[in-house]
């Protein structure tokens, strides 16, 4: 991944959705479900002021039922209406009217903001501002009309995301508390991956995910990951047991593989263990195991927005009547003790958010080529020229090393030899006899001095005995030659002496040194 930094101006706001945590409204929903439990014997009581442990076991059987015929879950939920106390984005005022709706199993009616629209004229998606400006919201959730045994929070579940992308509350929401005030700053991330054939990326929507994409009517939503292993689910829960999850019974519109018909699949039956043994088969499976028409490739091109949230204690006091007006002014019903404890409801229903852009600069992750096929093939080029190239050098510095040890090793060799087939000539005029060279510089004697002198009998070795001889200072043919009698007579010899193969003469270097 190459990361980069850009600037971009102007930039989209993205889709800010949320949802009601308590899912299902008390007043709408409890006389519906007591006549359910009453006829199916079940319970036999008209208290329709709170609902028993045992009746509460019943309550996600009634909403299957319910769907299963057919029958719509909306008036059960919270609408928009009575939860909007507030609402407006780069300080200009919003309504409800700028909300699309859609359903989430576990929190039942959710609203987005922002989203992009199906057959609209309309200037969305929205521009940011940076600043503290953006979306703001007030809301009330009312939780005295939360569901006994339903929902074990009170607040709101929020997430903000790319305009084109459906939201997955259950996934990736935020849940936030009432009594405080949020500030919900984001950045921008954009993800590229290399499309096909270099990776398994899409951004195209299938046939098969049209069914899914149906539970939001009015967006212009495309492929994403998520939605598509949702939708997988369902596929495979039920080609093999002929209904679908029924805790996704807001993903029950599907399209089987090879057809283009969209229907509404039954719901599993909650004791069915198929429908679990059909979801761990998918989820487990390896993807060489899967089918074709049920892998899901990750997105080739991601928007994500990062947030950090920060908040403050809200409502103050001199918020409180306004709220109170718009409560009490709402379809909902009041608490028995509201005139009582209204501040208290307030401060326990009431929270606000703003969302706003942190900064203009985004961070683009761009997968690339390690290798084109033209680098691909110059590289290997290049590869190849450099190993070749240092091979030819290698054997020309290794022929070149060989050659000079090679002349080495025969200087060494004939400058033994020729140690070996010179002559030890020593000619010393006192009795130590220190080692010389075939060619010394030896003192000269002078008359009356002892002379050792070893003398070879032929050309090679062997030596005669040492002879004591007596010099005199006769000296002919100038200061040249030195010549004496008794030297000659002594070893044999009358003429130049022989020694070792030479013809020895004794050259005088001067009055002290004779080189020999």
């Amino acid at each position: 991944m190459n990361l980069d930094v850009i600037q971009q101006r102007p930039q989209y706001f993205p889709a800010f959705s949320f949802c009601n945590v308590g899912e299902l409204r008390y007043d709408q929903f409890i006389d519906p479900f007591l006549n359910y439990t009453n006829a199916n014997n079940v319970t036999s009581s008209n208290d329709t002021t709170t609902i028993t442990r045992s009746q509460a076991n019943y309550i996600q059987k009634f909403l299957w039922e319910q769907l299963n015929q057919n029958k719509s879950l909306e008036q059960y939920f919270f609408s928009l209406s009575p939860m909007l106390y507030q609402c407006s984005f780069n300080s200009k005022p919003c309504s409800v009217a700028d909300f699309i709706s859609f359903t989430e199993a576990g929190f039942g009616s959710c609203y987005t903001f922002n989203a992009q629209l199906k057959n609209t004229t309309a200037p969305i998606p929205r521009y940011a501002i940076l600043g503290d400006t953006g979306l703001q919201l007030g809301l009330y959730v009312y939780s005295q009309q939360y569901v006994p045994y339903v929902s074990d929070g009170i607040g709101m579940i929020s997430l903000l995301h790319n305009n084109t992308q459906p939201p997955f509350m259950a996934l990736t929401g935020m849940y936030l508390n009432p009594g405080r005030k949020y500030k919900i700053s984001y950045t921008k991330t954009i993800t590229n991956y290399i499309a096909t054939p270099h990776s398994q990326c899409t951004d195209d929507v299938s046939q098969s995910i049209q069914g899914i994409l149906s539970n939001y009517p009015s967006a212009d939503y495309g492929y994403s990951q998520a939605l598509c292993i949702e939708n997988n689910l369902q596929i495979q829960t039920y080609q093999q047991c002929g209904c679908v999850s029924p805790y996704a019974w807001d993903k029950r519109s599907i399209t089987l593989p090879g057809t283009s018909n969209i229907f509404i699949a039954p719901l599993c039956n909650i004791t069915d263990t198929c429908y679990v043994q059909a979801a761990n088969k998918y989820l487990t499976a390896s993807t060489s195991s899967t089918s074709n028409n049920l892998i899901c490739p990750k997105k080739c091109s991601n928007i994500d927005f990062p947030v950090e949230k920060s908040e403050l204690s809200t409502p103050l006091e001199w918020q409180m009547s306004d709220i109170k007006s718009f409560v009490e002014n709402s379809s909902v019903p009041l608490p028995a003790n509201w005139s009582v404890v209204w501040r208290d409801y307030i401060r326990m229903n009431y929270l606000s958010i703003n969302v706003v852009c942190e900064t203009n600069v985004i961070d683009v992750n761009q997968q690339t080529l390690a290798y084109t096929r033209n680098t691909l093939i110059s590289n290997i080029g290049a590869q190849v020229g450099l190993w070749l190239g240092l091979s030819v050098l290698i054997v020309a510095e290794v022929i070149e090393l060989l050659y000079h040890l090679l002349r080495f090793t025969c200087q060494k060799i004939r400058s033994k030899i020729q140690r070996n087939n010179s002559c030890t000539f020593p000619y010393f005029c006192t009795s130590e006899v220190p080692k010389s060279t075939c060619s010394p510089l030896v003192r000269c004697a002078s008359a009356g001095q002892s002379f050792p002198f070893e003398r070879t009998t032929d050309t090679r070795d062997t030596f005669c005995k040492k002879q004591t001889i007596y010099i005199s200072n006769n000296i002919l043919n100038g200061p040249h030659m030195v010549h004496n009698a008794a030297f000659a007579s002594t070893c044999k010899s009358t003429s130049p002496l022989v020694w070792g193969g030479y013809v020895m003469h004794t050259t005088c270097c001067s009055t002290d040194y004779c080189n020999v």
